[in-house]
């Protein structure tokens, strides 16, 4: 038979096109791989989804309502002077770190301990979760502790614990709050009973009023006895140092004013004496000593303060007869007798101007021991008087010791009495630090659990924690979704993309050719009659036999090989299909051929060729040989020579343009690798979803070791929406269209 095929001989096996390069790199992930990847794993997003809602329910269900209440306090400013008497403030205006220690106390335990008390709470079972206890040990015991052995019956422990255990309680249903820097504090109080919360709620705020009014009058009223006290220990003291001021002053004859103290004058008026008579003993003992000089002759007496009315006569009587010796001595001679007398009377002048001399002297030594006594004198009563004025000194250092006292307990009680009086008008009246501005009302709906809150929450989440298992299964998911990851690993094209049929639930499968047949112009046979056609062209030889395989079984290798020989046969080739893994005919639609007569028997030498050619009666131009036929849908051990083969296949190509044979998986029987020096193109057929890539691989390597001519891969049972990448699949990538296009 003439062939009518043109064969493309420019684009060898293994070639890529640059057609079938990837439009982008694959590690972009957009809108559309995003919704690629939630429709592949929408059963389990779902599934999930609603496995979390039935948890979340069962949860919303066990939990147990819960309602807040809410009073509301304003705390005062500090500016009342009655406080400012008790404490010393900062500011007028209350602190921040003062609005907090007024939100701890009304947390404290000792404010909570008020609260219990006020309302009783230890008799209620809810916050003393001993009478709980106490109440299920007293009931009668049940079959599981009849089995087991009940436990004795527990007692109350003491109430000071019962009291602890129900502040405890109350401490963790209250909490206290304020926005901001507003001087409002507001009271929450949470409990499983409506009017409980606001009943604590407005106990809580009545109470921290009542306390801090009450500690403030306290500590009035301790002020002012602290006050009254002081004042009058301070008045006492006052009294007592004025007296011992005025004994003292007395003992030690301390004057009130300085001019009139005897002492201090007395001794003045001897320090006047003492250095007069000092001066004086000083001028005699001077005068005595030129006296004694003049005597000895080591200095003139004119030049000294020595006098006397005696010796100024006597002085000027020299001063005569000097004058006289002179003129004698100047008209005389030195030898006149005038002039010797004159001599003798200076003589005996100088003789009794020196006893006049040593007169003066003795008196002076005279005087100087009469001063020099009464200078020791004044002396000593100077030194007496100094000691008792030393004496009188430390006394009145004492006097002074005492006056300040005195001043410093009037000041300080001056100043005790004004803040007495300034503070005891309020004693009786005291303004607590709080008012309450808004009671709690009873609420009406439960604050915890908001179930349509946690649930729509619940819902976000657990889709959103889906979603994120999701990507996470997808990272660690390395099966074949694309021909880009195909081109990508295995560097060969993926010739066509077959789309998966439509799920039939409760139906069986409709058979491949029953699916051709019924549907000429459907997406399933339109891209059964794109792999033909890439093919075509691609083909090396004029009457090609095409090898189709796949790397493991159900990959729906036979129904990709049974589809190319159909479109095949339509385009007018004349096509063989030789299958040595055939399907049961339920799945490919073509009915059993008659029994005894296989490939097998015709290699065997059993039966002929032409007998082991089945004809499909619903395509023209297509037949099929079976190579065996297996028991119980196994697979024959055929012992089949390779020449045998060889000719049988030379046979087959003089009778057909085209040999399509179908054989076991590659990665399982080697029938695949056996055949290959007999055919001209290989096709690799791979399960969307199921390949994985190292399946890819190694089936890919197999066939490479064997110079396989890989020429493409064939995608079967592709969900288009399903795609990771923006791949080229044809009318597959408009579903819609291409239905109301073919009306299928």
């Amino acid at each position: 038979m003439d062939s009518s095929i043109k064969f493309d001989r420019t684009v060898g096996p293994g070639t890529v096109d640059e057609g079938l390069t990837p439009a982008r790199p694959l590690h972009v992930i957009g809108l559309r791989e995003t919704l690629a990847l939630l429709r592949r794993h929408k059963y389990f997003i779902l599934i999930f989804v609603l496995l979390c809602i039935g948890l979340l329910m069962i949860a919303l269900a066990s939990m147990s309502n819960s309602y807040t209440a809410t009073a509301a306090l304003v705390l005062e400013r500090n500016d009342t002077p009655m406080l400012e008497a008790v404490t010393e403030l900062q500011g007028e205006v209350r602190d921040r770190s003062a609005m907090e220690t007024e939100m701890d106390i009304i947390t404290s335990r000792i404010f909570a301990g008020r609260v219990v008390d006020a309302m009783n709470l230890v008799e209620h079972p809810w916050f003393n979760t001993y009478l709980a206890a106490a109440k299920d040990a007293a009931e009668p015991p049940g079959f599981l502790d009849r089995l087991f052995g009940a436990s004795p019956p527990r007692k109350l422990p003491p109430a000071s614990v019962q009291r602890d255990q129900a502040i405890s309680m109350l401490l963790s249903r209250l909490s206290v709050t304020r926005t901001g820097e507003s001087l409002a504090v507001s009271v929450h109080v949470s409990s499983s009973d409506p009017d409980l919360s606001a009943a604590i709620a407005n106990t809580v705020a009545n109470t921290y009023v009542e306390w801090s009014r009450s500690l403030k009058k306290e500590a009035m009223t301790d002020a002012v006895n602290f006050l009254r006290d002081r004042a009058a220990q301070v008045a006492a003291r006052i009294a007592q140092n004025e007296r011992e001021i005025s004994e003292f002053s007395r003992t030690n004859e301390l004057a009130s004013d300085a001019r009139d103290d005897i002492l201090r004058q007395r001794i003045d008026g001897m320090n006047t004496q003492l250095t007069a008579a000092r001066v004086e003993l000083a001028g005699v003992r001077a005068r005595r000593d030129q006296g004694r000089i003049v005597l000895e002759g080591g200095a003139d007496l004119d030049g000294t303060t020595l006098t006397s009315p005696l010796l100024a006569s006597l002085r000027d009587n020299k001063a005569t007869l000097m004058r006289e010796r002179a003129q004698y001595a100047s008209n005389l001679g030195a030898n006149h007798p005038q002039v010797l007398k004159a001599d003798a009377e200076l003589a005996s002048v100088d003789g009794m101007i020196s006893r006049e001399i040593r007169h003066i002297v003795d008196e002076m030594s005279g005087e100087e021991a009469i001063t020099s006594d009464r200078v020791q004198q004044l002396e000593a009563q100077i030194s007496e008087l100094r000691g008792t004025l030393r004496q009188r000194s430390l006394a009145e250092i004492r006097l002074r010791e005492l006056e300040r006292d005195l001043l410093a307990d009037q000041k300080l009680h001056d100043l005790v009495v004004g803040r007495l009086g300034g503070l005891d008008p309020y004693a009786a009246v005291a303004k607590p630090s709080a008012r309450v501005v808004s009671v709690a009302a009873v609420p009406t709906q439960p604050s915890f659990p908001q179930r349509s809150r946690i649930f729509a929450g619940g819902v976000i989440g657990a889709s959103v924690l889906a979603i994120l298992l999701a990507i996470m299964v997808e990272a660690v998911d390395m099966r074949i979704r694309s021909g880009q990851r195909i081109l990508q690993i295995a560097g060969i094209p993926n010739l066509a993309s077959i789309p998966k049929g439509a799920r039939q639930w409760f139906k069986r499968r409709t058979p491949s050719l029953t699916r051709m047949l019924e549907g000429p112009r459907s997406l399933y046979t339109e891209s059964l009659r794109a792999l033909y056609l890439a093919c075509r062209v691609r083909l090396p030889v004029a009457k090609p036999i095409i090898l189709f395989a796949s790397p493991l079984p159900k990959d729906g290798s036979a129904d990709i090989a049974l589809g190319f020989a159909f479109s095949a046969a339509h385009d007018g080739v004349s096509t063989v299909l030789v299958d040595f893994d055939p399907p049961p005919p339920e799945i490919s639609g073509i009915p059993a051929g008659p029994s005894g007569c296989t490939l097998g028997d015709v290699l065997a030498g059993s039966c002929r060729l032409v007998d082991a050619v089945r004809p499909v009666p619903e395509v023209p131009g297509l037949d099929m040989i079976t190579a065996f036929e297996a028991p119980n849908g196994g697979h024959a051990d055929l012992q089949i020579r390779s020449e045998d083969m060889r000719r049988v296949i030379e046979d087959l190509r003089n009778s057909y343009d085209m040999i399509v044979i179908h054989c076991a998986p590659v990665l399982i029987l080697e029938d695949a690798n056996w055949l290959l020096p007999f055919v001209d193109a290989v096709l690799l057929v791979l399960r969307f979803g199921h390949t994985t890539e190292q399946d890819l691989t190694n089936a890919v390597s197999r066939l490479q070791i064997n110079h396989a001519p890989l020429i493409g891969t064939v995608l079967n049972r592709v969900e288009a929406h399903s795609q990771p990448g923006q791949e080229s699949l044809g009318a597959m990538n408009h579903p819609r269209q291409a239905r109301n296009y073919l009306e299928v």
